[in-house]
Parts: C-alpha cells; structure tokens; sequence
C-alpha cells in the first residue's frame, strides 16, 4: 500500500492507487481457490475472445504413394465478457479519525476478502452472493454433467478413495478430449472428511501431515484448494452440497480488468437492507470499491462435482 495513501487520497469518483490496487488483487490470488489452479489471460474492459477447439485431430499412417488421410479439427470463439463486483462499506468519522492507518488496512483486507468470495462464487456457481441468483449470461464449474456422489461407496469398496478416483476417470477418460485431472477444489468441510478416513481396519487412508490451517495441500498426489466457496454458501448464496470440485484447471481461464475503482463520500444516504443511513447526519463515511473480471471454460466435461446427497423431496 503506498506510504502516501489516506482517505483523503480517494475524492469522490477517484481510481484507487496502483500501489493499492495490486496489494487488494494480491490478497485477492492468495485467498481464491480458482486462481492456485487456473490459469490468467488478459482481460480488457470491452471484453476479448478466444478460440476454443471442440474437437481433436488424428493422424493415421500412410503408405508411400498413398492419398494423406484428411482430419478435422473443430473450432469455435467464446466471448469473455467482464462482470463487476461491488462492495459498499460504511463507519463512523471518530473511529476513523482514532486510528486512520488501521481503516486503510482494514479497507484493504474487507475489500480483497468480499471480491475473492464474489470471485469464486461467480466462477464456480455462476451466483451472486448479495442475492444469491443466477448471474445472466455466464457459465460456471457446476454446470458440468461430470457428478459423484459421495458417502456412497463402502469401506471395502474403497470408499472416499474409490469415490475420488472414479470421479478423477470421469474427466481423464473423456471420449472426444484428452482431459487430465491436475487439482481440486474442496470445501473446508472436506479437509476433516479427507483426515479423518478410514479403511476397514480403521487405519487413515491419506498420512500426509494434518495441518488444518494450510489452505493448499494435496491429495492424491494433486494439488487441492480449500475454499468456502466451493459450498456454494456465500452470502445470500445457498449451500449446493458439492464438497469439492476436481477438472483439469487448463479448461478455464479468467482475468482481471486492471483498474479496481473506489469512491468515497461523507454526503450520501445509504440504503442498507431497508434501512436508509444518511452519513452527513450521522457523522459517517462511507467508501465504494468495485473490480471487473471475466472468465471462459472452453468446455465443462473438463470438471467432476463431488457432492453429498440432496434428501429426497416428499
């Protein structure tokens, strides 16, 4: 953050400094589950398109003299559209004013936490986390057709790891491509579940050392991701039952617009759930900071959902 940065430094309609910017968007990587796994490609505020290949060529042997078989490579362009986030934070003037540094880095933390929880939602779930609908016009992770129950298989069956590995075939064993799971994203509920698993001896499948604050480890080799986006349960956002998600990372792509915008004001009247706060009144400020980003999945057969049973409707 730079040395320089007050609040005075965010006039109504300001840019946030590129100094504090890329400290917000840093938090925001350390902290997404998609971002350790996927990979980034450039995202203008107009949006961009890429080519995305729907199927494979195949090269066949020939003979001398022989006509060279002809094969076809499928490809169509998929449209990377940015979407913006939002978050609107309100405080009193004399908490500020008792200790201005601590709100600037309180900024910078709330602010990179609610864009990574909107982040990942999006990518994920295709939700909005303040109501909790659909977002128009996007495709998300859990639309794969790739599903795996979990809890569903015995001990003597292989359990959690036959479930895990059947899932992990399901997107390596694709007919039309040739996937290769590479990593997981797992709910945080999911890393006791992985801990504490059992064979029938009740001796623990995965002795990689227990460490419940490590938000990255592995399993089956592979990295994982924990996240409570995963879930589905942000904000407004109900729980889907999915645990984890396992893909190859490679099919998605996502992007960052480079500028994220704030704008402060003490004169507004804010309309918070219903309640309107007039800040001038009540001696308050208020700031407003909103990020763009985009993303693509060239195609959703690349992802598995692990999820636990919905109870059946009576």
């Amino acid at each position: 953050m730079s040395a320089t940065a007050t609040l005075e430094t965010f006039k109504t309609g300001g840019i946030l400094p590129q100094s504090f910017a890329r400290n917000i968007i840093g938090r925001v990587s350390e902290g997404s589950v998609v971002q350790k796994l996927a990979g980034t490609t450039p995202i203008p505020i107009t949006g961009t398109t890429i080519s995305v290949q729907t199927s494979q060529p195949q090269a066949g042997v020939v003979g001398e003299g022989q006509a060279k078989p002809v094969t076809n490579m499928g490809v169509t362009s998929k449209t990377i559209k940015p979407i913006k986030v939002a978050a609107l934070m309100y405080w009193s003037m004399e908490a500020r004013q008792a200790d201005q540094s601590g709100y600037l880095k309180l900024l910078e933390q709330e602010a990179a936490a609610a864009i990574t929880r909107a982040f990942d939602l999006a990518i994920l779930h295709g939700k909005n986390a303040i109501n909790g609908q659909t977002i128009t016009g996007v495709e998300y992770v859990n639309q794969t057709t790739n599903r795996i129950e979990l809890g569903a298989t015995a001990k003597d069956k292989g359990g959690l790891t036959s479930e895990l590995l059947a899932g992990a075939d399901l997107v390596n064993l694709n007919e039309n491509f040739d996937f290769d799971l590479d990593g997981f994203a797992a709910d945080k509920s999911f890393k006791s579940r992985i801990y504490g698993a059992t064979d029938t001896l009740g001796r623990p499948i995965y002795s990689d050392s227990v460490n419940l604050k490590d938000n990255l480890g592995t399993l089956l080799g592979l990295p994982v991701s924990y996240g409570r986006a995963v879930s589905g349960k942000v904000g407004a956002s109900a729980d889907t039952k999915v645990r984890a998600f396992g893909g190859d990372w490679s099919a998605l792509k996502y992007g960052f617009v480079d500028k994220i915008s704030i704008r402060r004001t003490d004169q507004a009247t804010i309309n918070d759930g219903g309640t309107q706060v007039n800040l001038w009144q009540n001696n308050m400020e208020a700031m407003l900071v909103e990020a763009q980003f985009g993303w693509v999945i060239t195609d959703k057969s690349a992802f598995v959902a692990y999820e636990d049973k919905v109870a059946d409707l009576k």
